[in-house]
């Protein structure tokens, strides 16, 4: 029998270490995009939370904004 023939039916696969870091790239990427996410919205509320009547269009009080400023992009 052509060993060959027999090894080319066999199915390549990656080895289970490189799976899960390409999974752990994902998911770190993931995660600083979330993390963007937040500082964009925080510092967009920061800019919303110097007028009252924007405020009340989106049923925020100052200090609820103030206070989610605050919080760093790790926080939720």
């Amino acid at each position: 029998m052509d060993r060959t023939a027999t090894l080319g039916a066999i199915p390549r696969h990656a080895p289970r270490h490189e799976k899960k870091s390409s999974t752990g790239a994902a998911a770190w990427l993931a995660l600083v995009e979330l993390w963007a996410a937040r500082r964009r919205q925080r510092q967009a509320l920061a800019l919303l939370a110097e007028d009252d009547h924007l405020l009340d269009d989106i049923g925020v009080s100052r200090g609820e904004a103030l206070g989610e400023t605050a919080k760093p992009f790790w926080r939720r």
